[in-house]
């Protein structure tokens, strides 16, 4: 069975009762990418330091010998313990935040990739589906696996990910025995005639990602809230803002942690980071998303358009 396929056949373990989510307020249709923010005597200088800090702290850096994964495919939504009426709404507004980074959205009647569950207790709810849906958490190595659990605000969140030839092709895998001093190695390999390096070649695509939010946490929050964090956490590998960290740059990610700070949906570094990550090369490292969000911020936020200077 495909990876794919399994993913789609796993999501039928989680049965979920329906919760009722807060109200959206009247509000929260506006785009928060339209937001201007005020910066007072903060020298761009000191902007860039910011955002850079930032991008810092909420990226999760890709292995060392790959580029940084995202969404090539249409995805598919489902939802999970919530009534059907608020996950109408979430699922229209993530899907309007697909199409606004020009992700693909199947159409209905799909398998579902991407997944929003709500549950009473995340960490079981993981320890659970790694023991009966395995396949959900096959291509993640232990680090990556103990990274989901070190989210301590009842949210979690992975990615299923595949490594293609950089035109989407699927690479074949060959196994290098190497006995008896250690274990076999997978290594890809690609069209003969492909003339550049294997590291030029390559591109990570994600092929389901899980977002398990406990139900505990959603009351207070509207929507469009909602909808924008997952839209961040299934569309880019990102991690929450940590509890503590100053909260001098407006996310959604700092939704669950931020005693009611969080902005009202993506915010203006927010969608500039996703727009960095999906117009950067598919083959990009994980290093370039930092000059790439410093740049659409830039313009986003700062409306500035020139080039920075050289000094910056």
């Amino acid at each position: 069975m495909s990876q794919s396929i399994r993913f789609a056949v796993a999501l039928g373990t989680l049965a979920l009762p329906s919760i009722l989510v807060a109200q959206p307020n009247s509000d929260d249709r506006l785009d928060s990418a339209d937001e201007s923010i005020l910066v007072l005597g903060e020298r761009e200088k000191e902007a860039r330091q910011r955002i850079n800090h930032i991008t810092e702290v909420i990226a999760r850096d890709p292995r060392i010998d790959q580029p940084i994964a995202r969404q090539y495919d249409a995805i598919c939504i489902g939802i999970l313990g919530m009534s059907a009426e608020y996950a109408e709404a979430l699922i229209w507004q993530m899907e309007d935040n697909a199409r606004a980074l020009k992700i693909r959205v199947a159409p209905e009647g799909c398998r579902v990739n991407t997944l929003v569950a709500f549950v009473e207790n995340g960490q079981a709810e993981i320890e659970g589906l790694r023991r009966s849906a395995p396949w959900l958490f096959e291509t993640l190595r232990d680090y990556e696996f103990k990274r989901i659990l070190n989210g301590n605000n009842g949210a979690y969140a992975w990615h299923s990910t595949k490594v293609k030839e950089v035109d989407g092709k699927d690479f074949t895998i060959k196994v290098l025995q190497c006995v008896p001093s250690c274990p076999p190695r997978e290594v890809y390999t690609a069209d003969p005639f492909m003339a550049t390096r294997m590291a030029q070649q390559i591109r990570v695509d994600m092929i389901g990602s899980v977002v398990i939010i406990e139900k505990s946490r959603v009351p207070g929050k509207t929507v469009r809230q909602l909808a924008d964090y997952v839209s961040m956490r299934s569309f880019a590998s990102v991690n929450d803002i940590p509890a503590g960290e100053p909260h001098t740059t407006p996310t959604i990610l700092s939704l669950f942690n931020n005693e009611g700070l969080a902005p009202g949906g993506l915010s203006p570094f927010d969608w500039s980071y996703l727009k960095a990550l999906y117009n950067l090369p598919r083959t990009a490292r994980g290093s370039e998303i930092h000059d790439a969000t410093w740049s659409a911020y830039r313009k986003r936020a700062l409306k500035l358009n020139a080039e920075p200077s050289s000094d910056e």
